[in-house]
C-alpha cells in the first residue's frame, strides 16, 4: 500500500515585491542592498514571511559572488509599520557581526529605534552605503 502524499506550495500569497542590488567596495567587499515594496496598508503573515525569506536568501548570494559582508534593507516603500517581532535581519549577519543598515522613512526613526539597533537606522540609502564603506575601509587600511 502506497503512502498518501498531499501536494502543497511554498509560494506566498502576497503583493509584496523586492529588488536586489550589490555594491562592491574598492577592497571587493560585497554590500547587498534589498528594497521592499508594499502598497497596501496592512501586513499579513505572508508579507512578513516574504521579507524574512528574501533577506535570508539574499544574505547567501550564489556564485559568482561570495557571501555578502554587509546588508542594507530598504523598507521605505513598505507603507504599514513593521513591528519588533518581524525577523527581517538574517541571523547569519547578526552572528557574524556583519554591518547592517535599515533604510526607513524619516518620520519613523523614533519608532523603529525603540526595537531595532539605533546605529542600524538611517533614512537615506547613500548615507547607509557611505557609513558601511567607511567602516569597511577602516578595517582594511
Amino acid at each position: 500500500m502506497a503512502y498518501t502524499l498531499t501536494p502543497i506550495s511554498l509560494d506566498l500569497n502576497t503583493d509584496m515585491t523586492h529588488q536586489c542590488h550589490v555594491h562592491l567596495t574598492r577592497d571587493q567587499h560585497i554590500i547587498g542592498i534589498i528594497e521592499f515594496y508594499k502598497a497596501g496598508y496592512t501586513l499579513q503573515w505572508e508579507d512578513l514571511e516574504y521579507i524574512r525569506r528574501r533577506t535570508d536568501e539574499f544574505s547567501l548570494l550564489p556564485a559568482p559572488y561570495d557571501c555578502i559582508t554587509a546588508m542594507v534593507i530598504d523598507i521605505r516603500n513598505v507603507t504599514p509599520f513593521i513591528d519588533q517581532e518581524t525577523p527581517i535581519i538574517p541571523w547569519r549577519l547578526v552572528d557574524e557581526e556583519c554591518l547592517i543598515r535599515l533604510v526607513i522613512p524619516s518620520d519613523r526613526v523614533e519608532l523603529y529605534s525603540g526595537f531595532f539597533e539605533p546605529t542600524w537606522l538611517t533614512s537615506d540609502l547613500n548615507t547607509a552605503l557611505a557609513e558601511i564603506r567607511q567602516t569597511l575601509d577602516a578595517f582594511a587600511h
